[in-house]
């Protein structure tokens, strides 16, 4: 088994997990926006923007972590990456929805975590490479 056949095993999960979890997202984000009313912060909780805010929040970050899926089925060290970072984002997010929509939350955390684990083990370089052309032995 070649060491891209090992990425490809880490990453098709994570990729799969980031594009349910963006669309998982984007529903959220869709329901804040759209009712409101159904979403509501317990009192006294130190992030309580309006509904609406959260909802475009968990509609920006379930477009992009839709995209970022997408492109990790083609592979590369720059959608690790931004899997990555995004995956750790998603996370702080719903962490912070926690009060709001506890079992949502916990669900798409753990889709974090796992999305996390995946791409952190996918093994190989995970390094952005420049080729300008510059010697630099």
């Amino acid at each position: 088994m070649t060491s891209r056949s090992s990425n490809a095993r880490h990453t098709l999960p994570a990729a799969l997990l980031l594009l349910l979890g963006g669309c998982w997202q984007i529903g959220t984000g869709v329901q804040a926006l759209a009712t409101g009313g159904y979403f509501t912060a317990p009192d006294g909780y130190s992030f309580a923007f309006s509904i609406a805010a959260w909802g475009w929040v968990h509609l920006i970050v379930g477009v992009v972590a839709a995209a970022v899926g997408v492109a990790l089925f083609r592979g590369g060290s720059t959608a690790r990456l931004l899997g990555l970072a995004l995956a750790s984002a998603s996370l702080i997010a719903n962490f912070l929805w926690l009060p709001i929509e506890p079992l949502w939350s916990v669900a798409l955390i753990g889709l974090d975590v796992v999305v996390i684990w995946s791409l952190a083990t996918a093994g190989g370089r995970l390094a952005i490479r420049f080729d300008d052309g510059a010697d630099r032995t």
